[in-house]
């Protein structure tokens, strides 16, 4: 029973870890638009441990849209025109561009991408022909811009909402991000968790040791 309390222990104290960003980067392709749409949709390939994504800034035109990101888990897949396969991550009503060349920020609320996973993003003007991209010469999936911990792949411009959809086209903006990292005060929970779970763990196998001695 000893035993059992102890690793409660380190399930509780594991469960009060909280994860916390590091300091922020930006991963930034080409704003060398020579297309543009109601939307754009593309993969985002995670390449080492988990991240907070934190904002979308996008290539748009210049006015005051309606805009809404949506993501999916696992990428973009054969979800296209399948709006039920997607989760709406945030709306922006009326807001004002920085025109052409220069990234909108869509401050969605932070979204934790896990380490080594690919997710799909879709940004959408619902019909007002405003967000701005490349038609690319690579293929849908080919890697566009990457860094160390962050690649962006080619995907598709779409009209209206889940609309027609046309490829292969590369996203013109920025993804703000932080990596994921344990507080210190989190580690120091954890660690003391491990220290209850041994000393728990060596007073069971001396009680075990004295029964046998007593009954041998």
């Amino acid at each position: 029973m000893t035993q059992f309390r102890g690793l409660t222990t380190l399930g509780l104290l594991a469960g009060l870890a909280l994860a916390a960003p590091a300091s922020a980067a930006t991963l930034t392709t080409a704003f060398d638009a020579d297309n543009f749409n109601d939307g754009v949709m593309f993969d985002v390939s995670v390449l080492g441990g988990p991240l907070s994504l934190q904002g979308i800034g996008i290539n748009a035109d210049a006015g005051t849209f309606d805009y809404s990101v949506y993501y999916r888990a696992g990428g973009i897949g054969d979800a296209v025109n399948t709006p039920s396969a997607w989760t709406l991550l945030g709306s922006f009503a009326a807001l004002t561009t920085a025109g052409p060349g220069v990234a909108t920020l869509l401050d969605i609320a932070d979204i934790e991408l896990a380490g080594g996973a690919t997710y799909g993003f879709y940004v959408t003007d619902a019909g007002a022909f405003s967000v701005q991209y490349t038609t690319s010469t690579g293929a849908v999936g080919d890697v566009l811009a990457a860094d160390d911990a962050l690649a962006v792949r080619v995907g598709y411009g779409v009209t209206g909402v889940f609309g027609e959809a046309s490829s292969p086209r590369a996203f013109n903006g920025t993804l703000a991000y932080a990596a994921v990292v344990p507080e210190p005060a989190s580690w120091a929970l954890m660690i003391a968790g491990f220290g209850l779970v041994g000393a728990a763990m060596r007073r069971r196998s001396a009680r075990t040791r004295s029964v046998r001695v007593s009954f041998g």
